[in-house]
């Protein structure tokens, strides 16, 4: 143990190297990771402001299938119905999947969103409950459906789900229903978070 006179030799200057070394490291992967965790927020913050001052631009001038609102979201909730589920359609609102029932019509009227992103519409999805409103507004109707399932998940590739009754592939069906779907997380995952609704009015 070094006593109150003893000198305690310096470091190598190799040693000193790998030390300075070490910290420039350090301080350059904590500046990587700054810059990919800022940049991805601000590619996040971009695409919802993006996707969010479309819609009402696209509301205004009319979409062809229609506009979703639901009520339990807050007043202002409005989101463009577009027809098809691309990635480049849910950049524009919420997609009507392909061959299902449209608003108001005996069968599933069936919509997907984005949970993350991209305005980010079904972001509180998980949030509704049985007998919460869902409004589908067309150019000649409005349709108001009631929450009859609440929030469950299932796989991506129960497409059961979209079926006219829902989970009865080849059932005839007797009322018209809306099912929402989206991601089960914002992280990648092999599941789907579901709501399902009766239609309750038109108007």
């Amino acid at each position: 143990m070094p006593t109150a006179n003893s000198v305690i030799a310096p470091l190598p200057d190799s040693a000193r190297r790998s030390v300075h070394r070490r910290s420039w490291g350090w301080m350059v992967a904590l500046i990587v990771l700054v810059v990919l965790v800022g940049g991805g927020y601000g590619m996040y913050a971009m695409s919802n402001a993006m996707a969010t001052g479309q819609y009402a631009s696209r509301i205004a001038a009319g979409t062809d299938a229609g506009t979703l609102s639901i009520p339990k979201f807050g007043s202002d909730y409005a989101v463009p119905i577009i027809r098809g589920t691309s990635l480049g359609d849910l950049r524009q609102g919420v997609g009507w999947y392909d061959g299902t029932a449209a608003p108001g019509q005996y069968g599933n009227f069936a919509i997907t969103g984005h949970r993350l992103g991209w305005g980010q519409p079904f972001a509180e999805l998980g949030q509704l409950q049985v007998g919460d409103q869902i409004v589908v507004t067309t150019a000649t109707a409005t349709y108001t459906y009631n929450v009859t399932t609440a929030p469950m998940v299932v796989s991506d590739k129960d497409n059961a789900i979209l079926a006219a009754v829902p989970g009865g592939v080849g059932q005839p069906p007797a009322k018209a229903l809306i099912t929402l779907t989206t991601a089960a997380s914002v992280l990648p995952s092999p599941e789907r978070l579901v709501v399902i609704g009766e239609l309750a009015s038109q108007a």
